[in-house]
């Protein structure tokens, strides 16, 4: 639609005459008449090529109003001013090419529109950072006194004897990180509710695995808990924040007993789903008695997991659990050799000892299989042939050998029964001899009655004549829901795996 502006004059003098486009408008001058039309939409395309049309168009509107105001100064009449209407492609690049007045629709100029973007990214990002900095972090635990012999005591913990026996315990407690789960629900927050209650209380030095404290509060919790049980010292995996891509080992080292020195190894990331986890060994060196040379080396390690049905070996993990377990024994090499305290290695190894052809899960494996022998190689020194899982060694020789040698590392439980009791995957008997799984909750359906030994306690006592540890009192702890509690708690076992347990004696 066309508006019309006539200007009142001579009588011989032409009207000029204003046609408005909502799409694009140009102005024409021709003998002192101003005439707005609408151009061919060719030409159009020409012109809005680049920003110099635009910029040429908008100076030669600026051009025409002025034209128009000094026709104006000179006749008897007063023209209004005409109306100008902005296109949509003009709209839309408002804020690239503005006015002097403005630089966009919103700011005046282009360094406050810089400044306001930057500030709305970098407030969320910083926000983030400093949650994460606290959340992710670990607990601030109370401070311990320290008596005028510098070695720290508890005022409400009665002091040890002098040749106390500490109770040993590892297990994998099965606490991974929030959304991560087998089944329908793993009870994560009751489950700690019952090891805190009805597990610490039974022991001295516990080693634990899949701890995992990456985006929640719970081990800090335990951690709280054990403190005020009489766990003042433990040794813990390094904390690990969401820009690491991964979380924390998930291990820990609780002791009632001074841990005089602490160290802490983490693994090249692992493959599969273990990749999301930077796993690793601590150590922790502790008095276990009055006499300042009563130490013991403790060790754990959460290796590498096998991610194929039943526990099979996969050439891929293997390889990557042998070069683990040659860190260890490197890591055991660096804080160890030079003294002779006796040294012992708990955990979740995840190398199945048992040997199974086929045989009925309630049939005991007297033997051991090839992962386990060749793990224990690696752990003690001597190396291993990779040709016997399908891989390759340099010039013949066996891969991960060590100048330092653990010859006596021993695996108490297998020496103390005479075969590799069951940890993961157990079975039970109903009342008609029926084998069925003995737990169903936590433990993945595709490992139900894999019968496992993938928990270990490997011990190299006697290093010195002086000095001897023992250990004693070797047991599976199954770690079943006990009947007075049963009914409140949703669960029947507290964790996928059973524990090991024992006790140490340290004699002068």
């Amino acid at each position: 639609m066309a508006s019309v502006v006539k200007q009142a004059g001579k009588e011989n003098d032409s009207p000029a005459t204003l046609d408005i486009n909502t799409e694009n408008d140009h102005l024409m001058l021709n003998n002192d008449n101003v005439t707005f039309h609408r151009e061919d939409r060719r030409q159009e395309h020409h012109h809005e090529q680049g920003f110099a049309p635009l910029l040429q168009r908008s100076a030669t509107r600026d051009d025409t109003e002025r034209l128009l105001q000094d026709t104006d100064s000179d006749s008897d009449e007063e023209l209004a001013s005409p109306p100008i209407i902005a296109s949509k492609r003009q709209r839309r690049t408002c804020c690239m090419v503005g006015s002097e007045s403005k630089y966009c629709c919103c700011f005046r100029t282009r360094k406050s529109c810089l400044l306001v973007c930057l500030v709305a990214c970098i407030v969320p990002l910083a926000s983030f950072v400093i949650f994460c900095s606290v959340y992710f972090s670990p607990v601030a635990l109370p401070h311990i006194p320290v008596n005028s012999s510098n070695d720290h005591v508890d005022a409400a913990y009665t002091p040890l004897p002098p040749m106390a026996s500490p109770r040993l315990l590892t297990f994998n407690m099965f606490m991974r990180p929030p959304g991560v789960k087998n089944n329908e629900n793993d009870y994560k927050s009751e489950r700690l509710d019952y090891i805190i209650n009805h597990v610490l209380p039974l022991h001295d030095i516990i080693t634990v695995q899949e701890a995992f404290a990456y985006a929640n509060r719970r081990i800090d919790q335990l951690l709280m808990a054990a403190f005020e049980q009489g766990f003042h010292y433990h040794v813990a995996s390094p904390r690990h924040y969401p820009w690491d891509l991964a979380g924390d080992g998930g291990l820990l080292i609780l002791s009632r007993y001074p841990i005089k020195r602490a160290d802490r190894i983490e693994f090249s990331r692992g493959v599969h789903a273990d990749w999301l986890s930077f796993k690793g060994a601590l150590h922790a060196l502790i008095q276990v008695g009055s006499n300042k040379d009563q130490l013991v080396h403790v060790y754990t390690t959460h290796t590498q997991a096998s991610y194929d049905n039943g526990g099979k070996l996969n050439l891929d993990d293997t390889k990557v659990r042998l070069s683990q377990f040659a860190h260890v024994h490197q890591f055991i090499q660096d804080t160890a050799q030079d003294d002779t305290h006796p040294i012992l290695l708990m955990g979740d190894l995840n190398v199945d000892a048992a040997v199974h052809n086929g045989s009925s899960p309630d049939v005991p494996s007297y033997d051991s299989s090839l992962a386990y022998t060749m793990m224990m190689d690696v752990l003690r020194g001597k190396g291993t042939d990779l040709k016997l899982i399908g891989g390759e060694n340099d010039d013949d020789r066996l891969s991960y050998t060590s100048t330092w040698r653990l010859d006596n590392l021993t695996d108490v439980p297998y020496a103390t029964f005479g075969y590799h009791p069951v940890t993961f995957g157990d079975y039970k008997k109903t009342s008609n001899g029926t084998l069925v799984p003995a737990e169903t909750i936590l433990t993945s359906h595709n490992q139900l009655l894999t019968v496992q030994s993938i928990d270990r306690l490997l011990w190299a006592g006697n290093r010195s004549q002086n000095h001897t540890m023992t250990l004693s009192d070797i047991a599976v702890q199954h770690f079943f829901v006990d009947e007075k509690n049963a009914s409140s708690y949703p669960f029947t076992q507290i964790s996928d795996h059973y524990g090991l347990s024992a006790i140490l004696h340290a004699t002068t």
